[in-house]
């Protein structure tokens, strides 16, 4: 006989596509130097604005990515977002970062934050001894994380302490040929960022806070491209140091490679971003950003509102079966909680028991939850003619 416990397990492959939760709630590693009496390297620190920087003694020149990553989180999140912070070695790769075994970076700053964290940025500058394997396009260190973030997402979403990871996509060599696709993977948790806000230490490092800023700011069903929340940047660029306008040619194959990139749109000013994709095909439920959010959160819920009945006991009929009314007690109360919390944030949501269940026998009940997102107007086809009403 196992332990007591809820078990969420997620359905996939149903979309058909080719406050409980703390949805906002951020962490950042970044790669720096410790600042004598102030900031210690491998420690976990909780930030609520720019104000913060002052207390750690973090500076442009100690600490150049750093100081930027964290100004350009709070430039979109705004002050009062809560943000927690490890800063590692400069020698730290992103795959060591992000490794799956104990007492990692990672696993360090989750847990720190007592699993509170549901997105989490990470970025390195590259220290001047380093050389980068660019045989795929990209960094490769980068690819590695990614395997290694997936699974450490996976470990404490199986914990109930969900969250996504924005990546950068570094040394990017400014061409799609042997670039590697993310969107020919398999970690709908990790999401690769194109995009660069500029250059930092002779290095266009990826804009990570920035858009990590800009996803704890939105709510969690909509995409971090929304155009509506207006541009992230005047001006914007790749990795690989190219202006985003210089390589316009390439964005549909970049957004279908998979990368989170800036783009811009006629009549609009500024740089915003292609969309949320993750490193995960489109046939992934999860391969957008905003749907694994929504499914994380209602995971959070589902897992809060039954916890409670665990070692409950419960009535069965004549038959052995679940009276209607248990059933009925039963889904009411995760319709009622998904209602209450992600009411404007879904579509629809309903919930089924099978009345006909053997809780005497196995102790465990079974609960179908179907939830319905929204939808996310990626293209609009505007069919304009004249008309000679004489005619």
């Amino acid at each position: 006989m196992g332990l007591p416990k809820v078990k969420i397990n997620l359905g996939n492959g149903n979309l058909g596509q080719t406050s409980i939760t703390d949805d906002g709630i951020a962490g950042m590693i970044l790669t720096g130097k410790a600042v004598d009496g102030t900031l210690e390297l491998n420690k976990h620190y909780q930030l609520s604005s720019t104000r913060d920087l002052k207390g750690l003694g973090i500076t442009e020149e100690n600490n150049p990515l750093a100081a930027k990553e964290i100004k350009a989180f709070y430039a979109q999140a705004g002050d009062g977002a809560e943000l927690h912070l490890l800063v590692v070695s400069e020698a730290t790769t992103l795959a060591t970062m992000c490794d799956p075994a104990d007492g990692s970076p990672l696993r360090k700053l989750i847990d720190a934050a007592a699993g509170r964290i549901r997105l989490i940025g990470i970025n390195k500058l590259t220290p001047a001894e380093y050389e980068a394997d660019t045989t795929q396009g990209i960094d490769a260190d980068a690819i590695t994380a990614a395997a290694n973030a997936q699974q450490v997402a996976e470990s404490y979403a199986n914990q109930i302490r969900p969250f996504r990871l924005l990546l950068p996509a570094p040394a990017w060599t400014g061409t799609t040929e042997n670039l590697y696709k993310p969107a020919e993977s398999s970690y709908n948790r990790v999401a690769f960022i194109l995009a660069s806000d500029g250059a930092i230490a002779g290095e266009y490092s990826a804009a990570v806070g920035m858009i990590l800023g800009r996803a704890a700011l939105m709510e969690p069903q909509q995409s971090i491209g929304r155009v509506k929340s207006g541009s992230l940047t005047p001006e914007g660029y790749f990795t690989s140091g190219d202006n985003y306008l210089d390589k316009i040619g390439m964005a549909e194959s970049l957004n279908d490679a998979g990368y989170i990139f800036f783009t811009s749109y006629t009549a609009k000013n500024g740089c915003y971003l292609n969309g949320d994709g993750m490193a995960a095909p489109a046939s992934d439920d999860y391969g957008q950003l905003h749907l694994g959010r929504i499914i994380d959160k209602a995971m959070v819920i589902a897992y809060t509102t039954y916890i409670s009945e665990i070692l409950e006991n419960i009535a069965v009929d004549e038959k052995g079966n679940l009276p209607v009314g248990a059933c009925k007690n039963f889904e009411g109360m995760i319709e009622n909680a998904i209602a209450g919390n992600m009411g404007n944030q879904i579509s629809s949501f309903t919930a089924y028991v099978d009345p006909s269940q053997n809780i005497l026998s196995t102790g465990k009940l079974e609960i179908d939850c179907k939830l319905v997102p929204l939808g996310v107007l990626r293209e609009i086809q505007v069919n304009l003619s004249f008309e000679n009403p004489a005619v």
